[in-house]
């Protein structure tokens, strides 16, 4: 190798340094502020003297607005640099939080929120685009996304409770303050930083948002990968939902809950970087075989609470499901950058944000209604069998489903 060829390797390999450590501090600024103010909103809230039905209405405003107000803007999105839809986005939801801080009434807080809203939503996007196209130039996938995880499980384990301290003290407005400074943060560094990542692919042409979509869809693998992602959410939703009811009613632990959550985080911290290479070496790089062992595992999982009795039982199941929580979300990130459009990321990741969406809530709801309904007749035990037996059924049909995967999706690069 040449002294100019080494320079340049050199200098690449330090680029793509900078661009992974840019994106790994964004997705840790905006989850700091993200997870602060959702471990906060109901109780700063009921502090505002809302009842329970306006409460209803603000989270339900402030949900729908930072889920899916992307589906409109995704096309137009797609046609402007990442950095300044991140910056737009954050520049939003740190508006829409020091609003938040000072509005009063029903009218203004919901103004607050769904500006709040709109700017989380863009820029999920924009870093998504953006941490894309570092991706690119990797040559390591998984680990990437790995250390996208850690960030978010990070910001999740120090967020929560340090939001939790002030507003036990009152300090809800100073908490407001602190979620708008860490977005306007986060856009400071996306501004500064915007020509760390390389975007590569130039801006699509002007087209209508349906036609948009139906290209998305109609690129190989890409309604296949949008169900088998649907599944991940909808076994996922459990986790924050029907194990808060086990714990807090069945095994009246309420209290012990927060630890189990802290848990959760913690073992993605400290272990993700670790069992996403070995999973890839295992598997000889086959991705989509990684997800249906995922799925095994959460049927692991879901057995533990059956076998184990008490709050031992608990804490296996959420070693458990944090392992397969590790063992889908690099991989399920490598392969939908494999599957969708380059030029259209925005539109792309847009689709499985609804499918992630639709699992999570259908998921939620449907195994806290199920899980009650076997409670209430005796039986609520066998919810975790019945649970457990889906996995099994989700892992079979992504095996299936496997066959009609291109090549380059199953075997996405990951080291």
């Amino acid at each position: 190798m040449t002294a100019s060829a080494t320079t340049t390797t050199a200098y690449d390999a330090r680029a793509a340094r900078r661009a992974t450590a840019h994106v790994v501090t964004l997705y840790l600024l905006i989850y700091l502020g993200y997870y602060g103010v959702m471990s906060t909103l109901v109780v700063t809230l009921t502090a505002a003297s809302f009842d329970g039905g306006q409460i209803a209405v603000l989270v339900m405003v402030f949900s729908l607005t930072n889920k899916i107000a992307n589906l409109p803007l995704a096309p137009w999105l797609d046609r402007i640099p990442a950095a300044r839809s991140s910056l737009l986005g954050c520049v939003l939801a740190g508006a829409g939080f020091m609003l938040l801080r000072f509005s009063s009434g029903m009218a203004m807080t919901v103004l607050s929120l769904a500006v709040a809203g709109v700017g989380i939503s863009i820029n999920a996007l924009a870093v998504k685009q953006l941490s894309a196209a570092v991706s690119d130039r990797s040559t390591d996938r998984s680990k990437l996304f790995s250390l996208i995880s850690i960030s978010v499980n990070g910001a999740a384990a120090a967020a929560s409770p340090v939001a939790l301290f002030f507003v036990g003290r009152n300090e809800h407005g100073l908490v407001l303050l602190g979620v708008a400074g860490l977005y306007c943060a986060a856009g400071v560094l996306s501004f500064a930083g915007r020509g760390t990542v390389d975007m590569g692919e130039k801006p699509p042409a002007r087209t209508s948002s349906l036609r948009a979509y139906l290209d998305n869809l109609a690129a190989p693998g890409v309604w296949r990968f949008l169900l088998i992602n649907w599944f991940y959410w909808f076994l996922y939703g459990q986790l924050f939902n029907v194990l808060a009811v086990y714990v807090s009613t069945t095994l009246h632990a309420a209290g012990k809950l927060g630890w189990l959550y802290t848990l959760n985080a913690l073992l993605v911290v400290s272990l993700q970087l670790g069992i996403t290479p070995l999973a890839t070496r295992l598997t000889r790089g086959r991705q989509i075989i990684i997800v249906a062992v995922s799925y095994g595992v959460f049927a692991l999982a879901f057995l533990a609470p059956h076998l184990v009795p008490g709050y031992v039982g608990a804490i296996v199941f959420v070693a458990l499901f944090t392992l397969a929580e590790m063992l889908f979300v690099p991989t399920g990130n490598v392969m939908i950058v494999g599957l969708i459009n380059p030029r259209s990321r925005a539109v792309g990741y847009s689709l499985f944000a609804i499918s992630t969406a639709l699992g999570e809530s259908l998921g939620s709801g449907a195994g806290v209604a199920v899980y009650r309904w076997l409670t209430d007749i005796g039986h609520g035990n066998q919810f975790w069998l019945g649970a457990a037996a889906l996995a099994v059924a989700f892992a079979g049909i992504t095996l299936v489903l496997r066959r009609s995967f291109p090549m380059t999706a199953d075997r996405a690069r990951s080291t």
